[in-house]
Formats: C-alpha cells, structure tokens, sequence
C-alpha cells in the first residue's frame, strides 16, 4: 500500500481490536500463524496485512471491516452506527414536519436511508491549506 497515513490508520485500528480483544501481539500472531514481528510492522504503518491475514484475523475475531473502514460491524452485518444516523434523521423529519407515521413506516424510512448511506463514501475531512 503506497498511502503511509492509510497504512497508519489501518494499524492504529488493529491495535484497537487486538486489545478489544485482550491480545498481545504474540497471542494474536500465534492465532493467526504469522510471525509477531508481522503486528510491530502493521501497527507501526510500516505495512499493511495482505488479504489472507486479513481473512485470518476476522477467524480469530478481529473486526476486520473496522479495521480497513472505520465502520464497526454489528453480528448481523448491520453497521448499528449507520442505521442510528439514518433512524434519527427519520425522527429528526418527522418531528420537523409534524408527521405521524407508524412505526413500520418509520423503519421503512430508515432502512432506505441506510442504504443510501452506505453506498456513499465516507468524505475526508478538508485538510488546511498549508500556504
């Protein structure tokens, strides 16, 4: 991976989730077979895990999703925070509107939301100018 503040989120974000999951970084190297001096390297930004330590890591509980996006996986493979921000935003209009809908219809609203968030990208924050 060429991007050094890319690979240095990824590794923050395995680092987050191996001690999520109370690992060192030799408990979660033997787990997945990979030498320890592979998580020194990924959790420096000196490198990225391949895909197939990315597959082994999800095995061993990590959250894989998370750690390339940010996002958090939910165990139905809902992102809960997405839908959150989608069910508020139904709320938020129905309140400003004075609309009365039901339940299902406001679920309904919320799942199309959902959706259409999650085939958006996240936007990266504008940086400052560095004139």
């Amino acid at each position: 991976m060429r991007n050094p503040e890319v690979r240095q989120q990824i590794g923050q974000r395995l680092l987050e989730e191996r001690a999520r999951l109370g690992l060192t970084q030799q408990a979660l190297a033997d787990a997945i077979g990979a030498p320890r001096v592979s998580f020194v390297k990924y959790e420096s930004g000196q490198s990225s895990p391949a895909a197939e330590t990315l597959a082994a890591l999800e095995v061993a509980g990590v959250d894989v999703r998370y750690v390339l996006t940010g996002f958090r996986t939910a165990p139905s493979g809902v992102d809960r925070d997405r839908f959150r921000q989608a069910f508020l935003e139904v709320e938020r209009q129905v309140k400003t509107n004075k609309e009365r809908l039901s339940t299902d219809d406001r679920l309904s609203l919320a799942w199309r939301i959902y959706d259409a968030l999650s085939q958006v990208r996240p936007s990266r924050q504008a940086q400052p100018s560095s004139r």
